[in-house]
């Protein structure tokens, strides 16, 4: 039976394979395989605001633990995060115990390498034999081999000095007017933070977590409330982050839900009259995104690939073949020359240095596309 799926294990909490007991045993399978030989033996564990991250994090850590690996707890934190702090920790891998945009009774496991790149499908096979097969039972190791658990407290600063790497110093972004929306999730806090500091006039919603209302009736999956208060207040934008904070949505000035094709789009046309891409460039999608952005691409000289639908094939494809960046219309976007690996935040504070870059309104900078109904 296979446990990992397109984006990783999910499932409900408490229900195979997500029980405390089988999170335990997946951190011992998963330690045989993604642990380097001459390396410090360290994971990374990241969590987003379920409740029931307080049952996986300790299962997960008692398991590495067992297997003499040392443990570094950084969360909640959004997913992306494990891209900046598994490289400066030098992680032999991560994990980020998250369910995306599910509800909260959801939870799953993301498993990334030290680059904070997700785990090849044949990791995951071995995975997936070492937790069905091998006899831990009779795992042996000394106590005194043991790792131990540390919880990192600059993680949130490490994290938050990556994503203003993606604002430019000589804007001043205080000119805007935010309604910021962060699912009650892994960017309740850091989020916030950023586009303060960055100077933003900022409204935010969706940042009291209780541990049962992620994704609850917030976020990028439900955008009603953002877009009515972008209108009410009179915004330049909203922005829409999901439960871990890989995904984003944004809404115009006249509180329009904005498409991924159509963000793609306004990206692509700014990157081309910045020359950071040129005519007969490629930008890359999956196989589902709507055919009018072929069209509208091929208008100002672009070509459009499609792969199969997965963040983690949209990297591939611009990693193999250095594009510049890609996105998918659920609201993932990466970047190549991007420190975080398809992050909703660092989208949003691109999106922001566009707007002020361009001195337009989204409604005008959307115009040129044409979607099918």
């Amino acid at each position: 039976m296979r446990l990992f799926g397109t984006d990783g294990i999910r499932g409900e909490a408490g229900k195979y394979p997500l029980t405390a007991e089988n999170v335990l045993k997946l951190a011992k399978a998963s330690s045989l395989v993604l642990r380097n030989k001459n390396s410090i033996s360290r994971v990374v564990i990241n969590k987003d605001t379920r409740l029931s991250g307080y049952i996986f994090e300790p299962a997960l850590t008692s398991g590495f633990i067992s297997m003499g690996i040392e443990v570094i707890l950084v969360g909640p934190l959004p997913t992306p995060a494990l891209t900046v702090l598994g490289k400066s920790l030098r992680a032999d891998f991560s994990v980020m115990i998250t369910a995306s945009h599910n509800p909260y009774q959801d939870n799953g496991l993301k498993f990334f390498t030290g680059q904070g790149l997700k785990i090849s499908a044949e990791e995951e096979n071995k995975i997936e034999d070492y937790f069905y097969n091998y006899d831990f039972d009779n795992f042996k190791i000394k106590q005194s081999n043991y790792g131990k658990a540390i919880r990192l407290k600059n993680a949130i600063g490490r994290y938050s000095e990556a994503l203003k790497q993606s604002a430019d110093r000589n804007l001043n972004y205080s000119q805007l007017k935010v309604i910021l929306d962060c699912a009650n999730g892994a960017s309740y806090k850091v989020a916030p933070e950023v586009l303060f500091e960055l100077g933003l006039d900022l409204n935010t919603i969706g940042n009291n977590p209780s541990g049962t209302n992620i994704n609850q009736n917030c976020g990028s999956l439900f955008p009603f409330k953002a877009s009515s208060l972008v209108k009410k207040k009179k915004c330049d934008i909203g922005i829409c982050l999901d439960g871990d904070g890989d995904r984003v949505i944004i809404i115009d000035e006249k509180g329009y839900v904005l498409s991924g094709e159509e963000l793609i789009y306004i990206l692509a046309k700014f990157y081309l009259s910045e020359n950071k891409i040129k005519k007969g460039s490629i930008i890359v999608t999956n196989e589902i995104a709507n055919h009018g952005l072929d069209i509208s691409l091929k208008k100002i000289g672009l070509k459009l690939k499609r792969v199969k639908v997965g963040d983690k094939n949209i990297l591939k494809e611009i990693m193999d073949n250095k594009y510049f960046f890609g996105g998918e219309p659920s609201g993932h976007f990466i970047f190549k020359d991007d420190i975080l690996i398809g992050d909703g935040m660092t989208t949003a504070i691109r999106l922001l240095t566009l707007i002020l870059k361009k001195n337009k309104k989204l409604s005008e900078l959307r115009k040129g596309i044409d979607l099918f109904e």
